[in-house]
């Protein structure tokens, strides 16, 4: 079973992202993208819910109800694939260091609106969704994997998902995305801290500013997420900056980042991302051993 992580990993990292027509995330997105309506109330938005991500969250599993073989091998190896995504997200960061195509690379993975934020802000965005994307779209749904196999990684993605589409508050949709964002914020609790303690041993090994890193997190009240906090904050510290969301919240006690501090940040990404990794892999290891054909399942059996 460990070769099924082991391939999906090593299927993000050469190929990257799948034809979007097949992508799970894409599915539920256009969903929810059609029956969406404001002003429906707190029930629509768990109708809105249950219609976006249980058919998708069905489709994909059925991998894992098939017999083992190598058909039903690559496809458990592509579906885990779709729940998270690495190379995608260190190439958008990383291009952001070409100050003339920043913007538009940055652009792509914040909702706020960068048409007219200077370079420092920019890169404070690049680092912000750089590690709460670590969160949302790589650790935790790994971590959803160790415990309920491909559907619980999948239920976190489209639980994520879900959050990005109609979670967010504004007043058309404010009661409608309440459920979309709780269900996020309990699926992240626990990986966003784990997360977070990964981070500061990974910036001991950097020789970054560990003290920093916690006094800042102690401070943080700005940010409004419960999860979100734990790494932007953290690594605001550890790189000894400011990020700032304008209007919004403003984290640690330097200066705006400068294009030093994002290819830090890239450093740590890296670092961070592979003491997750080796530990992941060695309880999965210890869990389940390595076997080639056979589908993970996860601690708690889902289906």
């Amino acid at each position: 079973m460990l070769l099924d992580l082991l391939s999906a990993l090593a299927l993000d990292l050469v190929l990257g992202e799948p034809p979007i027509y097949i992508h799970p995330v894409v599915m539920t997105g256009k969903i929810a993208e059609k029956i969406i309506k404001p002003y429906k109330g707190y029930i629509y938005g768990i109708v809105i819910w249950i219609i976006s991500v249980f058919p998708v969250l069905f489709l994909f599993s059925l991998p894992t109800l098939l017999p083992t073989g190598i058909i039903g091998f690559l496809l458990v190896v592509f579906v885990l694939k779709t729940t998270f995504s690495i190379k995608l997200l260190y190439k958008l960061v990383s291009s952001s260091l070409d100050e003339k195509k920043s913007r538009e690379f940055v652009q792509q993975i914040v909702r706020r609106d960068l048409s007219k934020a200077d370079l420092p802000h920019i890169w404070s965005a690049a680092i912000e969704s750089l590690f709460e994307s670590l969160v949302d779209g790589i650790t935790s749904p790994l971590f959803w994997f160790l415990l309920f196999g491909i559907p619980g990684s999948l239920l976190q993605r489209l639980g994520n998902t879900m959050d990005s589409m109609v979670g967010y508050k504004t007043d058309e949709l404010r009661k409608e995305g309440y459920f979309s964002a709780k269900v996020d914020t309990i699926m992240n609790y626990i990986p966003a801290r784990i997360t977070g303690l990964i981070m500061i041993i990974a910036g001991r090994f950097m020789n970054l500013d560990i003290r920093n890193a916690i006094n800042t997190l102690r401070q943080t009240h700005e940010i409004e997420s419960v999860n979100a906090k734990y790494p932007i904050s953290i690594v605001a510290g550890l790189l000894g900056v400011k990020l700032e969301k304008e209007g919004f919240y403003a984290v640690g006690n330097g200066n705006l980042p400068t294009k030093e501090d994002v290819e830090k940040a890239l450093r740590l990404f890296k670092i961070s991302l592979t003491l997750y990794l080796i530990i992941l892999l060695i309880i999965y290891y210890c869990l389940y051993g390595f076997s080639i054909f056979g589908y993970p399942y996860g601690l708690i059996k889902f289906f």
